[in-house]
């Protein structure tokens, strides 16, 4: 997996860089990771004033979330919840889907 980390607005700390590198391989038995895009930004006008994107190229559709606080690592948490929620809904989509494939419904029979 290729991690790329773009700062903007701050000076990036060693231990906060680990910390999302950590959490961005965690997810890695659930989803196979190619390539992980993460922007983390101070917008010191906005409330929060934090702000972390994540894009993640998979295999299949990109998984790409946003999450912002008043905090870095609180909105990494949430940053990573709802890539976990995606990951999540995507398994459960792809799991009715194979069930309503395979439903055991006789074939239509043709002529």
């Amino acid at each position: 997996m290729k991690l790329t980390l773009e700062h903007h607005h701050h000076a990036p700390s060693p231990q906060f860089s680990a910390l999302v590198e950590s959490e961005i391989k965690a997810l890695q038995p659930a989803l196979r990771i190619d390539e992980a895009r993460v922007s983390i930004e101070r917008q010191p006008e906005a409330r929060p004033p934090f702000r972390i994107t994540a894009h993640l190229v998979t295999p299949g559709p990109d998984v790409c979330a946003d999450a912002t606080d008043h905090t870095l690592r609180a909105a990494l948490g949430k940053l990573i919840r709802r890539i976990r929620e995606k990951i999540t809904h995507r398994s459960a989509r792809k799991a009715r889907r194979h069930k309503s494939h395979f439903s055991g419904r006789p074939a239509p029979l043709s002529a």
